[in-house]
Order: structure tokens, then C-alpha cells, then sequence
């Protein structure tokens, strides 16, 4: 599938937040609760930029769980106060790595 220049910025904004998700895991042992809230912050992002996402580039990529990642971030903007926090973490140290490697994956077989 040929990305649309839209997909493929949005797919870019994710990776950056993806990197950033990293830094907060990299931290997450000073039990800052400032690191918290910039994970939110970047797994929002994360799932403003998929809820974006083309209907064919989701169709072309149906393994990657669209519909989860923004439901997601439709918790964190509209249902924040019942965040759970091992919930988000959890999200961050497991299914974020993965999703790096699925976008990874795309971009690279555009490249290609």
C-alpha cells in the first residue's frame, strides 16, 4: 500500500511519541509524578494521530488494534480521573513496543 502524505506524517508524530513514551518507562522508577503525567500526555498523542488515520491504511494494517488505541485516549482526554495507573504502564512497557514495530514496519516497507 502506497501511504498518503497525511498517513505518513501522522505515523512520523507517532513514532516521536513512541520515543518519548520511552524516556517516561526509562524513568519510571523516580516515582515522579510529573513523568506520569507526561506518559498520558504522550500515549494521548498516540492515539490522537491513529484516531486520524486513514480508513485504507487501517483496513491495509487490520492487525494493529485501531479502535483499542483510541479508546484509549479517548479515556485518558474525556475519563482521565479513572486512569489506572498500572493500567497505563503497562500499556507503555508492553503494547507500545509493539506498536513501534508495526509502524516501523510500515514506514520501512514504504521506503522500500
Amino acid at each position: 500500500m502506497k501511504l498518503s502524505e497525511r498517513d505518513r506524517w501522522r505515523l512520523g508524530h507517532v513514532l516521536e511519541a513512541i520515543s518519548r513514551v520511552e524516556i517516561c518507562v526509562a524513568r519510571k522508577n523516580d516515582n515522579d509524578p510529573l513523568v506520569d503525567a507526561a506518559l498520558e500526555r504522550f500515549v494521548q498523542n498516540i492515539g490522537e494521530m491513529c484516531r486520524g488515520a486513514s480508513k485504507e491504511l487501517k483496513q491495509a494494517y487490520s492487525e494493529i488494534p485501531w479502535a483499542d488505541i483510541v479508546a484509549m485516549r479517548h479515556i485518558l482526554v474525556h475519563e482521565y480521573y479513572i486512569v489506572d495507573k498500572e493500567t497505563l504502564w503497562d500499556v507503555a512497557e508492553h503494547k507500545i513496543p509493539v506498536l513501534k514495530g508495526w509502524i516501523e514496519g510500515i514506514l520501512g516497507a514504504e521506503a522500500v
